[in-house]
């Protein structure tokens, strides 16, 4: 991407997320550093030597063209082939315990239509991704989501917003400048 455009993406990040200008452009740069390999998330198979996306399970090898582009991935496999994206943004019970997040983004990953995307929790909060032909079973099934607290069940979330892919995108740049600021550039 050329600098002025690059300058100009960063300054409609920082308008839109209320990030300083200078949080927004690195967190434009590290998006496109993450980026680089079109969203998948390969991971090693040992059983075969591939890389597989763990997102719609796609070969590194069947996913790079001839001139080495990848093609963008096309999201978890229950998305169903939907490209576009929705975002919900879950309020933890306040009476959970902290490690409920940690359990919460596992079980809307186990629906196979829904995950928490990197930089997803802060503050009680968790992010959770979806495609928008399948996001209104994705809240059934989140609403139904259950903890023990003091020995009696109770719904794990408080509270379901539904956001756009825009903001959704801006309250992950917003949580990955948060966790910069406080524990330093990620390795």
């Amino acid at each position: 991407m050329p600098h002025d455009k690059r300058k100009t993406a960063a300054r409609a990040l920082a308008a839109e997320s209320g990030l300083p200008y200078t949080a927004a452009r690195r967190a434009a740069v590290a998006a496109r550093r993450e980026d680089r390999f079109g969203g998948h998330e390969f991971e090693y198979e040992q059983a075969n030597d591939l890389f597989r996306c763990t997102e719609c399970e796609v070969y590194e090898v069947q996913a790079r063209s001839a001139d080495g582009a990848i093609a963008p991935c096309r999201g978890l496999v229950g998305y169903g082939g939907d490209t576009e994206r929705v975002y919900l943004l879950l309020t933890v019970t306040p009476a959970a315990p902290y490690s409920l997040a940690a359990f919460l983004a596992t079980s809307v990953r186990d629906t196979g239509i829904g995950r928490a995307p990197k930089w997803s929790w802060r503050d009680g909060k968790l992010l959770v991704e979806s495609a928008p032909g399948v996001v209104d079973e994705l809240v059934r099934r989140i609403e139904r989501i259950t903890t023990d607290v003091e020995g009696r069940p109770v719904s794990a979330v408080s509270s379901v917003d539904r956001l756009t892919a825009e903001a959704g995108r801006a309250i992950i740049a917003q949580n990955r400048a948060a966790y910069v600021a406080e524990y330093g550039e990620p390795a």
